[in-house]
């Protein structure tokens, strides 16, 4: 007795059956296909937002260095300043406050290329992430439903096509 003992009496009996059972299965397959073609096609989606945060990331690099490049004219404007500080009819330093405002615009260049550089970081790995993912599931929804069913229907469709021939 083998194993597709049990269901011999409840296969298809004519060949207009069996075409059936095929064209069933086929399209079986092919809506499983095509689901995993959208699945995958939207998790890319979530890459093209890894990019963005990466592009971003970019752009906030290039804000650091303009940055830095205008605490560098704010400090030389300071020492300037400074230097009208020492005339006689001047009280205070009139410098001192660019000065104070150019260090705090380099710190702001520092915060900024920091996180210009985990924007970098982190879109990089969102759109690493995001392609795994989209080739894990698109396999995972297009096989799991279909592969356990073709490897069921090769094994039972040389019995079939037996069957048929005998008659």
């Amino acid at each position: 007795m083998t194993v597709l003992a049990p269901i011999r009496n409840r296969l298809p009996r004519s060949r207009r059956d069996v075409r059936l059972v095929d064209l069933g299965l086929a399209l079986w397959m092919i809506a499983w296909l095509v689901a995993a073609g959208f699945v995958v096609h939207g998790i890319k989606q979530l890459e093209e937002g890894g990019r963005a945060v990466v592009s971003a990331g970019e752009g906030i690099d290039e804000t650091s260095d303009a940055l830095h490049r205008a605490a560098g004219g704010l400090h030389e404007t300071g020492r300037a300043l400074g230097l009208l500080g020492e005339l006689p009819f001047l009280s205070g330093d009139p410098g001192a406050a660019v000065e104070q405002t150019a260090d705090d615009v380099e710190r702001l260049a520092q915060r900024a290329r920091a996180t210009a550089q985990d924007a970098r970081t982190t879109g990089a790995d969102a759109e690493e992430a995001a392609s795994d993912l989209a080739l894990v599931l698109g396999l995972a929804v297009g096989l799991a439903p279909t592969l356990p069913v073709l490897l069921l229907y090769l094994l039972v469709r040389p019995v079939v096509a037996e069957r048929l021939e005998a008659r």
